[in-house]
């Protein structure tokens, strides 16, 4: 039983004020405390000889600062602070926990050797050696060592193993000859240098190559490199290997500036030396910079080298079918009323070959909310403006001027419904004329001479809107306290007249092409909302339950009916969520459009259904307010344009496994395009995604390009092995 700390500390007070101690024993517990600030307790303390040479044994507990040794027998030299350290010997170095079968250290310098040693640095991560040599602070070399994050310590699911390596326990451990385990099997049996971060997610540091195949690029290999440069930035570097393909490399720069400006570099490259020797890629550059509140610029640049290198080396599906490679620059001027924005937008069309892109060589454009007008209480008014230069080699180009003030007067009519009739104007003006339209390398033009033209356009009409409302308490029935049930009826009659509506050039035709109109709108819609149950000190939560929304529409300048619309949104429960909505043209009798979406997520289960079905023609006028709405008269088309069925699972099958699988499928040509059938094997230390892609040799390319995938997540190790490039999801961060 240890003494009181009284007594602890006469005895203490005793062996530092008092002669040295004889050789022999003292009964009991002891402390001592060294002019060093090193406290030593253990059962039994003694003084051998006159060089002050302490010897403890029994419990013996070494403090000083944040370390603590304990072990069953400790020398120590009250001169030189040396201590050696045997049986059950455990250092703690702050939350770090070290064991050893011998530790050789100096109290005063705070350097020493640990023989046979192994180090627990919180919060997972495990290193051990023949030889751990503490070089001050944090910082330990380690001879033949072995470095891992999981809990088994003779034979761990992973570890690499090294002939030496310098470990910074705030920081990082590197080394060199080194070897990646799986168990006691070397799945990679050499590679010259590794790094990986401890208690960091950003660290330099060449990562373990990467290995699969691919029906198109044969077998490939990446081996990619993360540098972080500071805290404020940082890259991934890859070098890459195809073995049908040739050899290439990516890069994906980030970086922050400011608080208010960052951004990104980035690019892959490949030199096609096993085809035709071409070199192929893409580049892009992203840029953010908030100049002061209310004034923003922004850069979206994208470029690639040909029409098809994203569908050949891009993963995901929505990559591989992108029609776009899209280039944005803006400045925005945000004020209270107004917004401002100038900017400069070109793209890459990756359907053709033909140069039929249409660039915006620059685009101004002025909109504006509605707000009183001054002198007249009750009247708002609107503007919109915008200006713009055209541009492109093969077919019209030229410049745009269009205004389109409007005026509006809400009148409450007796507090049951609102009427809100408008009016305004519209001139847009062209410097080219359309003479005549034609074919060119396959694809349709417009031919224009230089003469000018200015469209003019008048609208007037009015809105009417009423609301019903009801509200029933249910006294927590469902988890709900109240559910309030909206009834929300809306009319809506426009007219639109106009000159000069022809021989106009269609740059964009939500601009350039306004039919005159004679059009009534109207609908329905009902909402469901509930409050929820609010315990004492909480507030209730309100969420939308359900809404669905019923359109139709009467064309009376042409005295055809329109399509009729319906929208509806389920969300009883965060389990459950269903969205649809469809165009039904009843003059034909048929469908033209819809689209449905149900997303069920059960604690073991989580799966998604998603179908897209349109026929109707791409153009809708911008006085239609539900585009559903919108019978253009034209014949239906036997065949949609668009007919996709998309669907999702992912499930918990035991604890450590889940499985995973994803299809879209194209029910025109009923095709598969791409399905997907993946594995997510977890475990303490380590997670293997396991993924087979199965792609449509008519959407690949007219040849099968069905690929193996994997990836092996180490904890705490950050995304060491990969098929896709990237050492570190957390960026650069600011300080």
């Amino acid at each position: 039983m240890r003494c009181p700390t009284a007594v602890l500390l006469l005895l203490a007070g005793a062996l530092l004020a008092g002669p040295p101690l004889a050789a022999g024993e003292a009964p009991g517990a002891m402390a001592v405390r060294t002019n060093g600030d090193v406290t030593i307790l253990a059962d039994r303390i003694e003084q051998v000889g006159a060089d002050n040479l302490l010897v403890a044994t029994g419990n013996v507990e070494v403090t000083r600062g944040t370390t603590r040794l304990l072990a069953d027998r400790v020398e120590m030299n009250r001169e030189t602070g040396d201590v050696v350290a045997q049986g059950r010997v455990i250092f703690y170095d702050g939350d770090d926990q070290l064991t050893g079968e011998r530790v050789e250290y100096n109290v005063r310098t705070g350097t020493g050797v640990v023989y046979r040693g192994r180090i627990r640095v919180a919060p997972s991560y495990r290193i051990a050696g023949e030889r751990l040599e503490r070089m001050g602070g944090s910082v330990y070399r380690v001879r033949r060592g072995i470095f891992t994050t999981c809990d088994d310590d003779e034979s761990p699911a992973w570890s690499f193993r090294f002939g030496e390596a310098t470990a910074d326990l705030d920081d990082l451990i590197y080394g060199t000859n080194a070897s990646f385990w799986a168990k006691d099997v070397p799945l990679i049996p050499f590679f010259p240098f590794f790094a990986a971060a401890i208690r960091r997610e950003r660290q330099t540091g060449f990562l373990p190559p990467v290995f699969g195949t691919s029906g198109r690029r044969g077998f490939f290999i990446e081996v990619p490199f993360f540098w972080a440069i500071s805290d404020s930035q940082d890259a991934t570097l890859g070098l890459d290997y195809f073995e049908r393909r040739g050899a290439g490399g990516s890069a994906d720069y980030r970086y922050i500036l400011s608080e208010r400006a960052r951004g990104s570099v980035g690019g892959f490259w490949v030199h096609e030396g096993m085809q035709d020797g071409a070199d192929r890629g893409w580049g892009q550059l992203r840029h953010d910079w908030q100049i002061a509140p209310g004034l923003q610029f922004r850069a979206d640049l994208n470029g690639v080298s040909d029409d098809g290198v994203f569908r050949l080396y891009q993963d995901s599906l929505q990559q591989r079918a992108a029609q776009r490679a899209e280039s944005n620059v803006s400045l925005t001027r945000t004020l209270q009323n107004w917004n401002l924005v100038g900017r400069v937008f070109a793209y890459q069309d990756l359907t053709t070959s033909s140069p039929v892109e249409l660039q915006r060589l620059p685009e101004v454009s002025i909109q504006g909310v509605q707000q009183p007008l001054p002198g007249l209480p009750g009247v708002l008014y609107q503007i919109d403006a915008s200006a713009a230069h055209f541009y492109r080699e093969l077919g019209s180009d030229g410049t745009r001027a269009d205004l389109r003030p409007r005026l509006s007067r809400p009148i409450p009519l007796a507090g049951y419904a609102t009427v809100t009739p408008f009016a305004g104007a519209r001139v847009t003006a062209y410097d080219r004329t359309v003479t005549s339209t034609g074919f060119s390398h396959g694809v349709f033009i417009e031919h224009t001479d230089d003469r000018e033209r200015v469209r003019q356009l008048a609208e007037f009409g009015s809105d009417l809107e009423t609301r019903a409302t009801r509200v029933w308490e249910l006294g927590g029935a469902g988890g709900l306290d109240a559910l309030q049930h909206s009834i929300e009826p809306r009319v809506r009659y426009i007219r639109v007249l106009g000159s000069n509506l022809f021989s106009l050039p269609i740059w964009d035709e939500r601009i350039d092409h306004v039919p005159e109109a004679d059009w009534l709108e109207y609908s329905i819609t009902n909402r469901l909302r509930g409050r929820t149950v609010s315990g004492e000190g909480t507030e209730a939560v309100r969420q939308d339950l359900a809404r669905f929304t019923v359109a139709h529409a009467y064309d009376i300048g042409r005295a055809r009916w329109g399509n009729l619309a319906g929208d509806l949104t389920v969300q009883p429960t965060k389990m459950l969520r269903f969205r649809g909505d469809m165009s039904y043209n009843v003059e034909h009798g048929a469908f033209q459009a819809g689209t449905t979406d149900v997303e069920v997520t059960l604690p073991f289960v989580t799966a998604s259904v998603g179908t897209r079905f349109d026929r109707r023609t791409p153009f809708v006028p911008d006085w239609v307010e539900i585009p559903g709405t919108y019978n253009s008269g034209l014949p239906i088309p036997e065949q949609s344009n668009v007919n996709f069925l998309q669907g999702a699972i992912s499930s918990e099958v035991v604890r450590n496994l889940v499985l995973r699988a994803s299809t879209n499928f194209d029910a025109r040509t009923g095709t598969f395009v791409e399905t997907r059938f993946g594995a997510d094997i977890k475990f303490q230390c380590w997670a293997l995604v396991v993924e087979y892609i199965n792609r449509s040799p008519e959407f690949a390319g007219k040849t099968a390009d069905n690929e193996f995938r994997f990836s092996l997540n180490l904890l705490g190790v950050g995304g060491v092995l990969t098929t896709r490039v990237g050492a570190s999801d957390s960026g650069p961060r600011l300080k």
